[in-house]
């Protein structure tokens, strides 16, 4: 495809953080990693679905035979990174006597441990307060060694800035960012082959997502362009090999990259109303993020079309689609096709109904209210009044 002419956005910035470390059994190498970030006691932060799996254990084997002493394990993490269990963690590390910690799970985990590093780093105790100022960026400081290694391939939490954490008293997602996350990322495949086939596909969408809204996003720019462009290439080719293959390391190894370089791209671009109204219903009615993700990106997308054809028709020419001879505009309707038979083909079927999400307007509108507010939609191509986020409601259900 010709690349389109597209107006470069006047002023942007690029941060990338962490270091990013490649390989099947890059775990081996976490001791002396982790010794020289000064790191000697370590707390493993992860949740039971980890442990229970044995993949924490995989870590923990590695940092015995490194020589890294663990000193405990903290698997209180449940979906959703909940503030009160981010304070719990904080009081593990320091009743541990921890200096460092060790992160092995998907995004609610690394979420929380970004969280709690905070609090250590800060010497604090709640992390509410910090949650309600969102923007943690005027006198940061680095905080204490932190290595994550990510179990599943979708929410990239490993290399932004941002931290998704749950009020579970408001019922609200709150979104915050600090400019100190992981000091290194490990992407290890062979820590995801136990990944069921259901978590892969909507924690791949999730990543799909990512890299659409990225590049589609008002603040795009062309360095997170690259970087979800490929992420895209790499999604659909790895995603359902991934999703059927559970033992493929390649397509494993490859979808992990395709995690992190949508992180790259929307950690520095932001989204937009996928994400938007993907927070809610996940704070309102318990769905999953990959899986709200999953069910509004093709309905946030045939929105879209008509305000960034152009950049949507880049996004199909990454997925494969042969746009040649096609204007932007039908393109970019192909693109939305080729999302939905991607879901298709990797068991995705669900829809709102089958999360008791109501389809009338007046339930709804404590739904479209947290939506409407969060901070994402601004980013969207396309501005969305009430009514619109209603549709796109009713349109996924």
């Amino acid at each position: 495809m010709k690349y389109p002419d597209i107006e470069l956005n006047p002023f942007f910035s690029w941060a990338n953080r962490p270091r990013i470390m490649y390989g099947p059994g890059i775990r081996s190498e976490l001791g002396f990693e982790m010794g020289q970030l000064g790191g000697t006691r370590a707390v493993i932060i992860t949740d039971k679905g980890v442990v229970n799996a044995g993949v924490a254990q995989m870590v923990a084997d590695a940092m015995n035979k490194s020589g890294l002493l663990m000193v405990g394990i903290f698997d209180h993490i449940v979906q959703d990174a909940r503030i009160d269990l981010i304070n719990e963690g904080a009081a593990f590390y320091r009743d541990k006597g921890a200096d460092c910690m060790v992160v092995v799970g998907g995004g609610s985990v690394m979420d929380s441990a970004k969280a709690i590093n905070i609090l250590i780093g800060d010497g604090a105790d709640d992390f509410m307060p910090f949650a309600e100022q969102a923007a943690l960026w005027d006198g940061a400081k680095p905080l204490p060694p932190h290595i994550v290694f990510p179990t599943t391939a979708g929410t990239a939490s490993e290399v932004t800035t941002a931290i998704v954490v749950l009020d579970v008293v408001a019922r609200v997602k709150l979104q915050v960012t600090h400019p100190y996350n992981a000091d290194i990322a490990m992407l290890d495949p062979e820590l995801t082959v136990k990944l069921p086939p259901k978590i892969t596909a909507f924690t791949g969408m999730d990543a799909l997502t990512h890299a659409v809204e990225g590049i589609t996003s008002s603040g795009a720019e062309p360095i997170a362009d690259a970087c979800g462009l490929h992420a895209i290439r790499l999604i659909f080719k790895y995603l359902p090999l991934a999703v059927n293959e559970p033992d493929n390391i390649t397509a494993r190894g490859n979808m992990l990259i395709a995690s992190t370089l949508a992180g790259l791209c929307f950690g520095n671009v932001m989204t937009g109303a996928v994400h938007a109204t993907a927070h809610a219903l996940g704070a309102h009615y318990g769905i999953p993020h990959g899986l709200a993700n999953a069910i509004m990106l093709p309905v946030v997308m045939a929105a879209n079309v008509d305000a960034a054809p152009e950049r949507y028709a880049m996004v199909a020419d990454a997925m494969g689609i042969a746009t040649h001879g096609m204007s932007p505009a039908e393109a970019a309707i192909a693109a939305v096709q080729a999302v939905k038979n991607l879901k298709k083909g990797i068991g995705l079927t669900e829809t709102l109904r089958d999360f008791n999400v109501p389809n009338d307007p007046d339930e709804l509108q404590q739904t479209i209210d947290l939506a409407a507010s969060d901070s994402q939609i601004s980013y969207n191509p396309r501005y969305l009044a009430d009514s619109d986020v209603l549709e796109l409601f009713l349109k996924a259900y």
